[in-house]
């Protein structure tokens, strides 16, 4: 009984310590890559966030826009982070300022999702 006892909680230990070793990002990517690659296109930004994000860009964050166009229009990003899946390059790209949170997703270099969020007061 006592040896029985030792084995589940051996296993119950080592169960514990992978779960608390792993990644959650690994996961993350792969689940969200998967669903990206079959979705359609899309960006959403708010009406007044568009007015509040910056003075040169009245359109909002585009489908199919470059990196170097959301760099012209936005500047330089204050969050950049780069995932590659095989031969896809996924990354998500913030700007924060006093008016909103702008963020852009972008695939092999296009956007393919785009959203402002205004700040609330």
């Amino acid at each position: 009984m006592l040896n029985r006892m030792r084995l589940i909680f051996t296993g119950l230990f080592l169960s514990l310590a992978l779960i608390a070793c792993s990644d959650e990002n690994d996961n993350a990517v792969t689940d969200s890559s998967e669903t990206e690659t079959s979705a359609p296109a899309t960006v959403e930004s708010a009406p007044e966030a568009a007015e509040a994000a910056t003075e040169g860009n009245d359109n909002g964050i585009q489908a199919g826009m470059s990196r170097d166009e959301l760099i012209s229009a936005y500047g330089e990003p204050d969050i950049a982070q780069e995932r590659t899946l095989d031969q896809m390059n996924m990354e998500t790209l913030e700007w924060h300022n006093d008016d909103a949170l702008i963020i852009a997703q972008l695939l092999d270099g296009k956007v393919t999702y785009g959203r402002i969020v205004p700040k609330s007061e």
